[in-house]
Formats: structure tokens, sequence, C-alpha cells
């Protein structure tokens, strides 16, 4: 069970069906096999399908491009990158469409759930060799960076093997400048705070991270400041920024849920939970139903990634870009009683 704990009972189910799981050197007649002490349990894992990137005529809200890089407005409900599960309609299948390359083989071994990927700068990031958009084999071609599938906003792609290298490098040496828009369940107490921990992949659930003491060594060490913008709803909620050290996967919902104050409509995390929205609701004009319907037509974890900056990896100039919040969350600041203007 230690060897197979990141595989999926899917996984290991269809490798029953096609026999390369053996018990005492014969296949195993079927998954509800009972077992006896001293069995010994071969699994091979079944070959996962070829996978492939096809070009696709997906709208993208571009902000900036040259010859060397991509800066677009990632809507929420888009996955960045081609996954098991996800062939079509991401991000990577819109650039190739829009950069005119043909479809790409990509590695299918790496068994990458879409909003469960590695964090930015790891090796799984940098490892291979021709991941600039206009030559790859694997599986995240030219992403130098992430945003989930819920989350909106800036993102910066390298389309050449150049600028990858360069811009990988600026968000390991944390130069990249970065801040992201949220709203909180409920209000945290002190206007700015600093979260550390370490993020790793929770051990009760592989589709979601967890916080571990910080230095522990179990997963990475994650570094979060946040500011109170706005309180929302006489306290039920917050609008909360959030400027990140390090770029851990999920790190702000993460580290949002670790001091008390999930991200709204984030139901991985407890946004959606009825505390949360009895949190939402209290000491507000809000009903549990407002509070349900302001979840409900968001449909998804409040976060947007609002500013990017960062040293073009080729004629060395600093830019920076900022994108306003959509529209679906300032209907829900509005829902949440908003009445100032805030984009």
């Amino acid at each position: 069970a230690a060897r197979t704990q990141d595989v999926s009972r899917a996984k290991i189910q269809a490798s029953i069906a096609a026999g390369l799981v053996l018990v005492n050197g014969q296949p195993a007649a079927k998954a509800s096999q009972q077992l006896k002490a001293g069995d010994c349990v071969v699994c091979r894992l079944q070959p996962p399908p070829p996978m492939q990137a096809l070009p696709e005529a997906i709208p993208l809200d571009i902000k900036y491009e040259d010859d060397h890089v991509i800066v677009v407005n990632k809507p929420s409900g888009m996955v960045v990158h081609v996954a098991p599960g996800h062939h079509h309609g991401t991000l990577v299948n819109a650039l190739l469409h829009h950069c005119a390359l043909p479809a790409l083989d990509l590695d299918s071994s790496l068994d990458l759930d879409p909003d469960l990927g590695t964090g930015i700068g790891t090796s799984s990031s940098s490892s291979c060799s021709t991941s600039s958009l206009s030559s790859s084999s694997c599986l995240r071609p030219g992403i130098v960076h992430r945003l989930d599938k819920g989350t909106s906003g800036l993102l910066v792609v390298a389309k050449t093997e150049v600028a990858l290298t360069r811009l990988q490098a600026q968000f390991k040496a944390r130069t990249v400048d970065r801040l992201y828009d949220s709203i909180t369940v409920g209000c945290p107490v002190q206007p700015n705070g600093r979260v550390e921990t370490n993020i790793c992949r929770d051990p009760r659930d592989r589709k979601r991270m967890a916080a571990a003491p910080y230095g522990s060594g179990r997963g990475r060490t994650a570094g979060s400041n946040y500011t109170v913008m706005a309180p929302l709803a006489g306290g039920g909620a917050a609008l909360v920024r959030w400027k990140l050290d390090t770029g851990r996967t999920h790190q702000i919902r993460v580290h949002a849920k670790y001091i008390g104050h999930p991200l709204l409509g984030d139901d991985t995390y407890g946004g959606t939970a009825p505390a949360a929205l009895a949190a939402v609701s209290r000491g507000s004009s809000l009903d549990s139903l407002s509070s349900l319907e302001v979840v409900e037509q968001l449909g998804r974890p409040a976060l947007h990634a609002r500013t990017l900056g960062f040293t073009h990896p080729v004629t060395g100039a600093r830019l920076s870009f900022e994108q306003p919040v959509p529209e679906d969350f300032l209907r829900a600041l509005r829902g949440l009683g908003m009445e100032a203007a805030y984009g």
C-alpha cells in the first residue's frame, strides 16, 4: 500500500482487469479478492493511453504578446494544461491554435490531476528540456506557472525555450510580483498578517493539499502575506488581498483555511459548508438563503490573480500588468453588501 498511495483506485482496478496484478504468481480474479496473511501481491500499473494536445479555436484575452512571451487573462473554469480527463478546452489547446502550431504528443505517464498539479519552480515544471510552445513533448508546454481551474486572472506563458528557462529562474528566485484578490468566509481579526506553513498532500484525500508545521519536512515550505481590503456582510466575509512568497499548489486556498477563513465558494476547503454559510450570514443583513445564493452564483473559489510583474526574459525590461476582478467576483461583492466601486 505504501508504494501505491499516490495511485488512484480506478487505475489499480484497471490494472486488475488487465491481468497485471498477481497474487502468489496468479492474476487476481477480481478487485474484491480476499487476501490471506503471507500472500505475495505484485502490482504492475496499466499504462495510460497516449495523450495529444490539439489546437482549438478558443478565444483568449491577451494582455501582452511578443516573440518571446504571452500574458493572458485566464477565465475561471478553464484548465491550464492538458491532463487525463481534460484533453480539450484547456489554455494549452487555445495557445497552440493562437500560435498556429500543430498538435502535440504529450507525456501521459504523469498522472496529474488538472487542479492538483505541481507548484511553481518544481522539478516537474523544469524537467523537460524542450518545453517551449514551439517544440514540446512534455505535459505543460510553455507553462511557467499555473492557476487552478476555478481561479481567474493573469498568467505568463513562454513562447521560446530561452524565455521559459529565464522565467522559471525568476519564479525560483522569487522576483516575480503577484497579488491575488479573494473573498474569505469571515474577516481576519488582524488587518495584515503572514502565514507560514509547510504544504503537503492531504493523507486523507489525494486531491487536496494540507498545511503542516513550518519546517517539519512534510511537503514544502510556503509563505503568504495578506491584507484585509474591506470587511463584508457585517464581518461575515471579507475582501482580502494576498502576496505570495512561494507558489505551492493551492497555497492561498490552504492558507486561508489554515487561518480559519476559507475562500468563499471553495468546496474543497470548506468555503461552501453549512458552517461557512452561517458565518457569512451571522451579524449581517443576509440570511442563510441569501448567502447560499451568493455562493451558487459564484460557482467557484473567490480567487483572482490581479497583478503580475516580471523582467522580460530577453529585453530585460520590467513588465507589470493589472487585471480587475471579473463580473462574477463583482456580483459576489455586491451580494455581500459592498457598495463602493471596486475593479
